[in-house]
């Protein structure tokens, strides 16, 4: 049992917490170029084997020690120890001196790495590369003092190793690729990279330049661009000591534009103008700092990089009113996917900052007066909804309209509009005469309902004594209120609507959406989601289909379990908890592949809002199959929501182009739609049959990269069927 724990902990968390150390170093969690640096490190025999040490021992440490296991396998807590293993090895002899003071900053990299995040992440900045800087000065500036520890020529003489290595033939190959005729700046790029990992030769920086660019177009830009900046700077301002060695451009103004330009920064002309100018300023903080602890014979190393963009993210949260530069909200380890999905979700989940509020009515309404309307919708009351009841002639009343009784809406019920405690009633007011007002109660007979703090809806206009409420009752959304009627400043028959900060009568309005409702068109209803009704508008509310509702209601700590076929025909199954997090938020999490896919439940829709994990998983596929469905009746009309680029799998020579040119302009969409089947009964149905599709348009030319049937029966998804060019898979429900 020992031997197994220890296998599932060497493949669980030591394994990808050792590789997720090399690529932490680019801000990445991606086995390629994790792989790539590693092999590149051992261009430095002793430096890779240094670096790698260094790397194990630290993961061991904060495995074993119980700090958190997520930043431990995502290399957070061990990055550093590998620059300072690597920077180590490159700089001292091998000995028993050295191995004793390896050990010893591991575990100083270790503690000042956790101490560093720990007082950081109150103020959510990161401590990059400065537990390794701390912990390298702490060695440095004594090691004259150990007789035992002598500087090495491993890193002037590294042609021998490679010799040591692969003998004549690799000597050779890394000979002719070192003198390649190329250019200038081309060779000093190149250099530059590879100085990131204290090398300075071309094939390490051709490797490493390579795996940025099949890792993240994003990045290698943003790394040739941190580059050029550098050099035309120090051409500009003739600071050759600022700029033009190998370890400066690398280590400091590239990691400077890669840092801010497309990882703790949302990539767009925005930041990758900031990307060119904030090497100025990275290049007198490198001055300032080469001088300072110069007197002390101490290297800088990727100090102004580290100071520079802890200072700058630290300046951008101050701001009360972000508008271009926006700090990355959720990490990805990737500049496109945190692109592509803060974009998507920009628009998309826009209505999570909303509490949803629904219409205040049964069966269709028109809206008489909308938002800054032409009567009493002015100035602080101008964000309101009056609404009547219109005949298909346009009329609002019956025989000559001089009874509030001729008025389709009167006596109509008004019920509440989301769950909430009423805060206050007015119920005494006398209906006005048609054509009469009364301006002395100006919004005659009303209810004030608290939702939630600072957020208050007021419904005016109500019959005299029809309220069912008194203040202090807790409604939920759709319980009758009152009823319809036309008392206060209200010359006929109307319901007045409003959303309010505060709980008092007649406070000033806000703009605020309804959730979901449906708005009359030419040809059919459509469906609006979390917009506002325009005058003359007509609305009517959503019924969610029971079905629906007890399915995708997932109750927590419930579990799905689903039987399917893999790609090599064996039967598998996998089952899905259903959690809560520390933020209220829901998801699915599949143990077998550690993935989580979030989602929102609202009771007229479910849409999942991100997903985590291996998307060779059956959770993903069902992610993708029912992305976003409606609770509503089944009304046969197709309904649709945009995807980010980053879901698909599948790499194009134009997604690679996409990404090049992701923040500036987008000529991909990729667009997910549903739609029910069998649906010619709308209520009490056993069975509802979906099919969805997700498409993708280049430059308008649209195909569809999958389609799913998915079959809903006994509150469950029975059955589900995902397609694509090269995939098939049919999972079935399993009854627990």
């Amino acid at each position: 049992m020992s031997i197994q724990r220890t296998i599932n902990t060497f493949r669980d968390i030591i394994l990808p917490a050792t590789l997720n150390s090399y690529s932490a170093i680019f801000f990445f969690n991606n086995r390629l170029i994790a792989l790539v640096i590693m092999g590149v490190t051992f261009f430095h025999l002793f430096a890779g084997i240094c670096g790698l040490i260094a790397v194990v021992v630290t993961v061991l440490m904060a495995n074993s020690m119980g700090f958190d296991k997520i930043q431990t396998k995502n290399g957070l807590y061990s990055f550093n120890a590998l620059l300072a293993g690597i920077g180590m090895g490159t700089f001292f002899d091998p000995g028993y001196v050295f191995f004793s003071l390896l050990l010893l900053a591991a575990l100083l990299t270790l503690i000042l790495s956790v101490t560093l995040g720990g007082w950081l992440s109150k103020y959510r900045l990161p401590f990059l590369s400065i537990p390794f800087i701390l912990t390298f000065w702490l060695i440095v500036l004594p090691s004259s003092q150990f007789e035992n520890l002598g500087l090495t020529q491993h890193n002037i003489y590294w042609m021998n190793e490679m010799y040591a290595i692969g003998g004549n033939q690799m000597l050779h190959l890394f000979q002719t690729i070192d003198s390649l005729p190329i250019h200038n700046m081309v060779d000093i790029y190149l250099r530059s990279v590879s100085s990131i990992f204290f090398q300075d030769n071309l094939i390490a920086g051709i490797l490493i330049a390579l795996a940025l660019l099949i890792c993240s177009r994003i990045t290698f830009t943003l790394s040739v661009i941190g580059f050029i900046s550098a050099y035309i700077f120090a051409k500009f301002s003739g600071s050759a000591a600022a700029s033009i060695t190998y370890y400066n451009i690398g280590a400091n103004y590239i990691m400077v534009a890669i840092a801010i330009g497309g990882f703790f920064v949302i990539p767009s002309k925005y930041s990758y103008l900031w990307t060119v100018l904030l090497v100025p300023l990275t290049s007198l903080v490198l001055l300032f700092m080469s001088r300072m602890f110069g007197f002390l014979q101490l290297p800088v190393f990727s100090l102004p990089f580290s100071v520079v963009v802890i200072l700058f993210v630290y300046f951008l949260m101050q701001r009360t009113n972000p508008s271009k530069l926006k700090l990355t909200p959720i990490q990805y380890y990737s500049p496109e996917i945190n692109l592509y999905i803060f974009k998507n979700n920009q628009e998309r989940l826009a209505n999570l900052l909303y509490f949803p509020l629904h219409l205040p009515f049964w069966g269709a309404w028109t809206v008489s007066q909308g938002h800054d309307g032409k009567h009493t919708h002015k100035g602080e009351w101008g964000k309101a909804f009056d609404f009547m009841i219109f005949d298909d002639e346009g009329k609002t009343y019956t025989s000559n309209g001089l009874l509030c009784e001729n008025y389709f809406c009167y006596n109509k019920p008004v019920v509440a509009p989301a769950d909430g405690i009423v805060e206050e009633i007015i119920n005494n007011n006398d209906d006005n005469e048609i054509g009469k007002v009364n301006t002395t109660n100006n919004w005659g007979n009303a209810i004030i309902i608290r939702h939630v703090p600072g957020l208050y809806t007021q419904l005016s206009h109500l019959k005299k004594g029809s309220v069912k409420v008194a203040p202090g009752d807790f409604v939920r959304r759709g319980d009758l209120l009152a009823y319809c009627g036309n008392s206060g400043r209200s010359p006929e028959p109307h319901l007045h609507f409003q959303v309010q900060v505060t709980p008092h009568l007649g406070s000033a309005t806000i703009d605020y959406p309804f959730a979901y409702y449906y708005e009359r068109g030419e040809k059919a209803d459509q469906l609006k989601q979390y917009s506002r009704p325009g005058e003359g508008a007509n609305v009517h509310s959503v019924n969610t289909n029971q079905l629906f509702k007890n399915t995708f209601d997932i109750a927590p700590n419930s579990v799905l379990k689903y039987s399917y076929v893999d790609r090599d025909g064996m039967e598998r199954t996998e089952q899905w908890n259903s959690y809560t997090d520390a933020y209220n938020y829901k998801y699915l999490y599949c143990k077998e592949t550690e993935s989580s896919a979030y989602y929102v439940c609202d009771g007229s829709m479910f849409y999942f809002t991100t997903y985590y994990g291996n998307k060779e998983s059956l959770l993903y596929y069902f992610y993708l199959s029912l992305y976003k469905v409606f609770l509503g009746e089944p009304d046969n009309l197709e309904k649709g929501d945009a995807m980010p680029l980053s879901i698909l799998r599948n790499k194009k020579i134009s997604t690679w182009l996409q990404d090049f040119i992701a923040p500036f302009y987008t000529f991909i969409y990729v667009r997910y739609s549903n739609k029910p089947e069998n649906t010619t009964n709308l209520f009490d149905r056993e069975l509802i049959i979906l099919k969805s599709k997700i498409e993708v348009s280049v430059f308008g030319k649209t195909t569809i990269a999958s389609e799913s049937e998915i079959t809903i029966s006994e509150n469950s998804v029975k059955e589900f069927n995902y397609k694509s060019k090269k995939t098939n898979i049919q999972a079935k429900w399993l009854n627990l």
